[in-house]
């Protein structure tokens, strides 16, 4: 089991129903079954090829009877009811926001979301904060060589960050993190090199204004450092 699966099972309470949106191979709803989750199980899929592999994962384990398997676009095929906690991952931060945004009914302060974006996690903050979900948990797992984010975020509530912690999460949650420190150094060097970009463009007077922002996060940054 990857790091990131076990990262997203600790996330997880126990209630009435769990959606896995986009569950791939469907591990994350068959190891809750497996870990005897006492709700509703849901694995759903965009595409029949990812959906049936799913199936093939609870066949395998003997779960099959206990997860349903829905071939659908997001939240779509989703009953509000059915489930308190949605479960979004390994997908960008902008498609995120879009399934979300296509599903009003997870505006209720009922669900819990968990979310582990693959890129663009600054993207989906900014939609969460702006929508009134209050971020309430920060984590970081490595797998693969890659520190990743996850959290869990709650309708009704307000959550303020500065520019810099919509690319790193909240420092105040995360500041002990042993993670942290290499989340840091990434972002660092990520604005850095888009400074770098500017300066030596041909007309960087033309990017003053986006310069100014990105120096900002940079010293934004490097205040978070320990």
């Amino acid at each position: 089991m990857n790091q990131r699966l076990n990262a997203l099972l600790s996330l997880i309470p126990d209630g009435c129903g769990v959606i896995d949106v986009g569950t791939d191979h469907g591990c994350l709803p068959a190891a809750l079954a497996g870990r005897e989750y006492p709700g509703a199980l849901f694995a759903s899929d965009i595409r029949p090829g990812p959906l049936a592999a799913a199936e093939r994962t609870a066949r395998d384990a003997g779960l099959e009877n206990r997860i349903r398997f829905l071939l659908a676009d997001g939240l779509d095929g989703c009953e509000p009811e059915a489930v308190d906690t949605i479960v979004i991952a390994g997908m960008g931060g902008d498609t995120i926001c879009g399934i979300l945004d296509r599903a009003e009914w997870c505006m209720d302060r009922r669900y819990t979301l968990v979310l582990q974006p693959m890129t663009r996690a600054e993207v989906l903050r900014y939609w969460l904060v702006n929508n009134e979900f209050a971020i309430t948990h920060e984590d970081l797992v490595l797998d693969g060589g890659i520190v990743y984010s996850l959290f869990t975020a709650r309708f009704g509530g307000v959550t303020r960050l500065n520019e810099a912690e919509l690319y790193t999460g909240s420092c105040a949650m995360l500041r002990d993190h042993p993670l942290f420190p290499a989340l840091l150094k990434r972002e660092q060097r990520r604005f850095a090199r888009m400074l770098k970009g500017i300066d030596g463009a041909s007309s960087p007077g033309e990017l003053a204004g986006r310069r100014a922002v990105y120096a900002a996060i940079l010293e934004q940054l490097k205040e978070m450092e320990p």
